[in-house]
């Protein structure tokens, strides 16, 4: 595999391989523990998601230099507003079809690394996504609870998250995972605090809020974004993120559990046929 410029030497691949299968294992819970807390607003959760990740974290950091500072803050607003649109549209769709939305992240993080790296995507690339978005309009041919606007949200979601990874990259090519997971922890707190207060909402939570955000915080993110971060210093964002197509079963299966959601055949068709056609865009 070529790794591309501004990517650290490449590691083993079973020691990223692991990292990977259990940061999507981690991020896969993560819907259905929101769902946990309906109460609970996703500005807050997110909050304190992150603030708690960073606390843990943040004795192991070590200093930046000021440009890295600058794009690690710029990629907290990314993942700050990322979080508030998917979180958002939990409340509006099922997990399956939020989850799946959002994890459309591959084809955003192709075209941005194509724009802002010069790494433009082939023919495949477009040919996956042509069939991507086929499958997407399957999926949400009917509009569901709440009509279009969850949707909506979710893919918002997918493509501040592609904006997320693709700006982490440029930083974790110079930065360890150790420094750049709690700094880019704090600037999302910070983000997602002043869009609190801009909104007027509370960063308060109550019982079962505080247990889903500490759940958050272990799980989807010092397990499933630590270890995201950790692959996309070695591996372009593209590729990190398609393994994210990953969390749409995992979410399924749990939901399926725990609240009972038993997908459609029109869902299920319409998720196998996005997967595949991202599948086929983001694959090198």
């Amino acid at each position: 595999m070529r790794y591309a410029r501004g990517v650290q030497n490449p590691p083993a691949a079973g020691r990223v391989a692991l990292v990977l299968a259990v940061a999507i294992a981690a991020v896969s819970v993560a819907g259905t523990l929101v769902r946990l807390a309906p109460g609970a607003s996703p500005v807050a959760l997110a909050f304190w998601r992150v603030l708690l990740a960073a606390a843990v974290t943040l004795p192991f950091a070590r200093r930046m230099s000021r440009h890295d500072v600058m794009l690690t803050v710029l990629g907290g607003l990314f993942l700050a507003l990322h979080f508030w649109a998917w979180f958002a549209s939990l409340g509006l769709t099922s997990v399956m079809r939020s989850t799946l939305l959002v994890c459309l992240t591959p084809i955003w993080a192709g075209v941005m690394e194509g724009v802002i790296l010069r790494q433009a995507p082939g023919p495949r690339f477009w040919g996956g996504i042509a069939v991507a978005v086929s499958g997407v309009a399957l999926m949400t041919g009917g509009l569901g609870e709440g009509g279009w606007t969850g949707d909506a949200l979710a893919l918002l979601g997918g493509v501040l998250g592609a904006a997320y990874f693709t700006t982490g990259r440029l930083v974790r090519a110079r930065v360890t995972i150790w420094t750049y997971a709690p700094y880019s922890c704090l600037a999302t707190a910070f983000w997602l605090g002043i869009l609190s207060l801009g909104r007027g909402s509370s960063l308060a939570l109550d019982g079962p809020g505080w247990w889903v955000a500490l759940g958050l915080a272990a799980g989807p993110q010092l397990l499933g974004h630590a270890g995201f971060n950790y692959a996309v210093g070695r591996l372009p964002a593209a590729i990190v993120a398609s393994v994210i197509l990953l969390e749409p079963v995992g979410a399924a299966i749990v939901a399926a559990l725990v609240l009972g959601e038993v997908p459609g055949p029109r869902e299920i068709a319409g998720a196998a046929v996005t997967i595949a056609g991202v599948a086929v865009a983001a694959r090198r």
